[in-house]
């Protein structure tokens, strides 16, 4: 009888253990847990409400035939990312280096071609430090603002030259005539074309094509429809390299 009480306490240890381990994951603080989740919740909503609205401000401003949804996708995921990790660091310094040790171990090397792309990627690390520290206002004046400096932007064509770099291909007839007409005529508009290309096609045809310095749409409209209607010409097209417009 006394052996049998002496292991009533080695029985009851892992009971006691368990116990332990049950209560150590329970948090200790239920009200700072709660406005922690709040806050998380609170930010992760506003976050994405405001990279959706610079989304559709990129989608109305974008130009080029460069498009990507998974680009503009994967700014909801990069803006929530940064949201809970600022909520997670809080005060904590030392919190903050450790994460800044663990996301180092990442690489990224996707290749973002356009720089303007870069922009947003930016606008969206940015909503995410700033609502997930409880910048809330702030956070919307700077899409609010953003989002109509894009505008702006887009509807006067800031930045954008006067004259585009294209490249003219004309496919037309052997003779030589043929192509000099056609270089005279690029030339008489002011074109400044210089040919880089030349392929014969059978007995009866070739395509050549000029680098020529032009206008906004509608002048590349008018001198496409200059180079048609010579003699001996079939086919042009003027392909422009800044924003990849093809008429």
């Amino acid at each position: 009888m006394l052996a049998l009480l002496s292991l009533l306490p080695s029985l009851a240890a892992p009971i006691q253990g368990e116990r332990g381990l049950f209560t150590s994951l329970q948090p200790s603080d239920t009200a700072g847990l709660v406005d922690n989740l709040f806050d998380l919740v609170v930010g992760l909503v506003l976050c994405t409400l405001l990279v959706l609205a610079l989304v559709q401000t990129y989608r109305a401003t974008h130009r080029g035939a460069i498009y990507s949804a998974s680009f503009l996708q994967a700014l909801f995921v990069l803006a929530a990312c940064t949201t809970l990790i600022m909520v997670v660091i809080g005060n904590e310094v030392a919190r903050a280096f450790s994460l800044v040790g663990a996301l180092s171990i990442v690489r990224f090397r996707t290749a973002i071609k356009d720089p303007r792309d870069v922009g947003f990627v930016f606008a969206a690390l940015a909503l995410g430090m700033a609502c997930g520290t409880g910048f809330y206002y702030q956070s919307i004046v700077f899409t609010l603002f953003l989002c109509a400096l894009l505008l702006v932007l887009a509807r006067m064509n800031v930045g954008r030259a006067e004259a585009n770099e294209a490249i003219v291909r004309v496919t037309a007839d052997t003779p030589e005539s043929v192509a000099a007409n056609v270089e005279a005529a690029l030339k008489s508009a002011g074109a400044q074309p210089v040919l880089i290309n030349r392929v014969l096609e059978g007995e009866e045809q070739q395509t050549l094509a000029w680098r020529v310095s032009v206008g906004g749409a509608e002048e590349q409209g008018q001198l496409q429809e200059r180079l048609r209607a010579l003699t001996g010409v079939h086919t042009v097209g003027v392909y422009v390299m800044d924003d990849f417009h093809v008429l």
